[in-house]
C-alpha cells in the first residue's frame, strides 16, 4: 500500500513530483495559496506544461488518490510524509527570498503540534533550494519552537533537493544524477521512507549543509559552462571559424570529467534555477569576504553574450526588420518566461525600433499560472500585440527568422531563402 504524501507549492517542481508519486502508487494532496494551482490539481490538471504530467495526474484524480487544498493543518493526521517544495526566488541583494519557505514551516509547527499522536513522526521533507545552514538555523528552531519539542518523537526532517529540469522533468525523477538526502543522523528517514526504491542513482545521505550546498554547486556549475562556451563560441565567430566544429573537439574529451552539458556555443542561460542560485552563491561568498571572479563573471558574460547576439542580429537584418524570434520561453517544452534571455532579447529588439512578431509553440498566454503569470504581466506587450500563433503568417515579410530555441519541424515551415540565424548553435544560414 502507497504512503498518504502532502505536497507544499504545486509550482514545476511540487506538480511533476506529485504527478510520479501518483505513478508509484501513493496517495497525494496538493497544497498552495494559490486557488487556480488547487482547482486544477483537484480536478486532475496540471497547472505547469511539463511532458507527461498532466497524464499521470488525471489518472491519479481518476483513481481517487488526489486532492488538494490550501490548508494543510486537518490532513496531517493522515498523512505519512509531506514534501515542502515552496519557492524561493531571489531577492534584489542576489539572497533567497526565504519568506514562504518560512511561513509554512510555521503552519507545519502550528499543525504538528495539534497533531494526534500516532506512534510514527511526521516526515517533513524539505525540497526547496536554499543556502546552506537554513535547515539547522532556521527549519529547526521554528518547528522545535511552535511544536515544543525537536525532531524525532513527533515529526523528523530531512532536506532531499531535487535535480529536474524542465521539459524533462519526469524522466530526470526516475533517472536522477544522484539522489541527496540531507537527515540529521544518517539514514534516520529510512531512504525517504522508500520513495526512491527501484530508481538506480549514487546515493548521498550527509548532513543538512552538505546537502544544501550541493544544489548551489551544482547550478553555479551548470551556469558557469555556459557562460564559457558562449564566450568561446563569439571568439570563433568573430574570426569565421565554425564554433561547433571547435566545440566537437573540445567535447571529444571526456577523461577529466568534463560533461558535454551546457557547454556547446548557444544562447544565454536563463530559466528559474541557475540565474538565481548563481547570484545567490556569490551572496554566499560576499558574506565570507570572498572574491569569487570566475562565478562573478559568468553572469556578467551572459549579459554581454545576450548584447552580442542582439549586435549580431542587428548586423544581419538593420533596424527596422522585420524580424520573426522563434520563442519566447527560456527552453523548449516549457512555458516558464522566469528570467528568459529570449524574452529580453524580444525586449532590446523592440527597444531598438526593430518590428517583431514572436512564434512559441510552448506558450499559451490564457494557461499562465502564479509567478510565471506575474512575468507575463510585466511583459504584457510583447505576449499581446507581438505573439503570433499563425508561423506562416507572421515569417510572410520577415528579413531575418531567429531560432531561439529547438522547435521540431519549424524550418521546414519557413519560406524558402529566409535567413536564420540560430541562437542555439550561434550559426547563420537559410531556413
Amino acid at each position: 500500500m502507497g504512503l498518504a504524501i502532502g505536497i507544499l507549492g504545486l509550482g514545476y517542481v511540487g506538480t511533476t513530483t506529485a504527478a510520479c508519486l501518483l505513478k508509484d502508487g501513493h496517495r497525494v494532496v496538493g497544497v498552495d495559496v494559490n486557488p487556480e494551482k488547487v482547482a486544477a490539481i483537484g480536478e486532475g490538471r496540471s497547472p505547469v506544461v511539463e511532458p507527461g504530467v498532466a497524464e499521470l495526474l488525471a489518472a491519479g484524480a481518476r483513481e481517487g488518490r488526489l486532492s488538494s487544498t490550501a490548508d494543510i493543518g486537518p490532513h496531517l493526521d493522515r498523512l505519512d510524509m509531506v514534501l515542502i517544495c515552496v519557492g524561493t526566488p531571489s531577492r534584489a541583494d542576489g539572497k533567497l527570498e526565504m519568506t514562504h519557505l518560512l511561513e509554512v514551516t510555521r503552519q507545519l509547527g502550528r499543525g504538528l503540534r495539534e497533531r494526534a499522536p500516532t506512534g510514527k513522526p511526521l516526515l517533513l521533507v524539505y525540497r526547496s533550494t536554499m543556502p546552506p545552514g537554513t535547515m539547522e538555523r532556521l527549519v529547526l528552531p521554528t518547528l522545535a519552537k511552535l511544536v515544543g519539542e525537536g525532531p524525532g518523537r513527533r515529526y523528523e526532517v530531512a532536506f532531499n533537493p531535487e535535480f529536474l529540469r524542465e521539459s524533462t522533468a519526469v524522466e530526470d525523477y526516475y533517472a536522477p544524477p544522484k539522489i541527496v538526502i540531507g537527515e540529521r543522523e544518517k539514514g534516520i528517514t529510512r531512504r525517504l521512507l522508500g520513495i526512491y526504491d527501484g530508481i538506480e542513482a549514487p546515493l548521498f545521505e550527509v548532513p543538512f549543509a552538505v546537502a544544501e550546498m550541493v544544489k548551489f554547486v551544482d547550478n553555479s556549475f551548470h551556469a558557469l559552462k555556459v557562460a564559457f562556451g558562449n564566450e568561446i563560441g563569439r571568439i570563433c565567430a568573430s574570426r569565421d571559424i565554425d564554433p561547433q566544429a571547435v566545440a566537437d573537439i573540445f567535447l571529444a574529451d571526456t577523461k577529466l570529467n568534463i560533461s558535454p552539458v551546457y557547454l556547446r556555443p548557444g544562447g544565454p542561460f536563463g530559466g528559474s534555477c541557475l540565474p538565481k542560485d548563481l547570484s545567490a552563491m556569490l551572496a554566499l561568498a560576499r558574506e565570507s569576504g570572498l572574491a569569487v571572479p570566475v562565478l562573478a563573471g559568468a553572469k556578467e558574460s551572459n549579459g554581454l553574450h545576450l548584447a552580442w547576439i542582439a549586435q549580431r542580429i542587428r548586423e544581419l537584418a538593420p533596424p527596422p526588420g522585420p524580424v520573426l524570434l522563434l520563442g519566447l520561453s527560456f527552453k523548449s517544452g516549457t512555458d516558464d518566461l522566469r528570467n528568459s534571455p529570449l524574452l529580453d532579447l524580444a525586449s532590446l529588439l523592440l527597444d531598438t525600433g526593430y518590428r517583431l512578431d514572436v512564434y512559441d509553440p510552448d506558450l499559451d498566454p490564457d494557461r499562465l499560472v502564479g509567478v510565471n503569470f506575474a512575468v507575463a504581466l510585466e511583459h504584457q506587450e510583447i505576449l499581446l500585440a507581438h505573439l503570433r500563433q499563425d508561423l506562416e503568417r507572421a515569417a510572410d515579410g520577415a528579413r531575418l527568422a531567429v531560432l531561439g530555441k529547438p522547435i521540431p519541424g519549424v524550418r521546414e515551415r519557413l519560406p524558402a531563402g529566409l535567413p536564420v540565424f540560430d541562437i542555439t548553435r550561434l550559426r547563420h544560414g537559410d531556413g
